[in-house]
């Protein structure tokens, strides 16, 4: 069902995207996993593999879209809601770097090194697939509350384990830097709501005050305490607005942009390691899969 799903949108992009504009994709693809020749043992997998990239991985110019959102959202109101769901479940796509932790009949669980999340994806004769401990590049995407692979994989030899987990740490030990950054902000947030809604109460009944108030000293004073809460009004304000800022930043820019890239770059970095080992078996893999 989901590999329909995919032939289709790769179907589309055949018909609806110039080929120049997927050809000048390719080159940029190609530039971290290397040029791919009909004649590779795996030309057909890199091909699909690159196709998913271009469009679960791109980002239309000047958006915060991908190229799969960008279609689902300029053909919302032509296709049934059934085609949008399928679309819509794969652009929720997880890439990563996984481990194979339990291989069951129908089943397999794997471990995500860039998060520590671990999922149980459906996978018919998984036995046959995968082996326990296997490292391999692929998409895990959700639909009705269960977890399938793209079916398009990139597996990393065994002896290449420890190279691989200690790149993979450094996407993870960043992201738990964004993590914190972000509880931080979201803390401050709330601080700052707090102190807003205790500075607007304090404003209602200086002004209630004011009103009962004949004495013209007292109204005074009451009136210059009033502008010092105003002026603290227009401070909280503008701290909020600063805060939310950095939040809308961190949460869309670094989070999921940014770390789509980094995940990515790596991704595709370890792509191109694989595709020479897989040209060239005189090379020792750990004289290839190395910074």
């Amino acid at each position: 069902m989901l590999r329909e799903t995919l032939e289709q949108l790769f179907e589309f992009v055949a018909q609806h995207i110039p080929s120049e504009q997927i050809m000048m994709a390719k080159k940029e693809y190609q530039k971290t996993t290397g040029e791919i020749y009909e004649d590779d043992k795996s030309y057909n997998s890199r091909m699909a593999l690159f196709l998913e990239w271009y469009l679960l991985d791109q980002y239309e110019p000047g958006t915060r879209q991908t190229v799969l959102e960008n279609i689902i959202e300029d053909n919302s109101f032509s296709w049934t809601p059934d085609r949008l769901e399928s679309y819509k479940d794969v652009s929720k796509n997880i890439q990563a770097l996984f481990e194979i932790k339990k291989v069951r009949d129908n089943s397999v669980t794997v471990l995500d090194l860039f998060t520590d999340e671990k999922y149980q994806i459906e996978e018919e004769d998984s036995k046959l697939a995968f082996r326990k401990n296997d490292i391999f590049q692929g998409r895990i995407v959700p639909h009705n509350d269960k977890y399938f692979f793209t079916g398009y994989f990139c597996f990393h030899p065994n002896k290449t384990q420890l190279y691989i987990k200690g790149e993979a740490k450094k996407f993870y030990l960043l992201q738990r830097s964004w993590k914190k950054e972000l509880t931080k902000l979201e803390k401050e947030s709330s601080k700052i709501q707090k102190l807003y809604l205790k500075n607007a109460v304090s404003i209602e009944k200086i002004k209630t005050k004011i009103e009962r108030t004949d004495s013209g000293t007292k109204r005074d004073k009451l009136t210059g305490k009033l502008l010092g809460l105003e002026e603290d009004k227009i401070k909280i304000e503008a701290s909020s607005q600063q805060t939310g800022k950095e939040i809308g930043h961190l949460k869309p820019e670094k989070m999921k942009i940014e770390g789509r890239r980094l995940i990515s770059e790596l991704i595709n970095k370890l792509a191109y390691m694989n595709l020479k080992w897989e040209r060239s078996r005189q090379i020792d893999v750990s004289d290839i899969y190395r910074n």
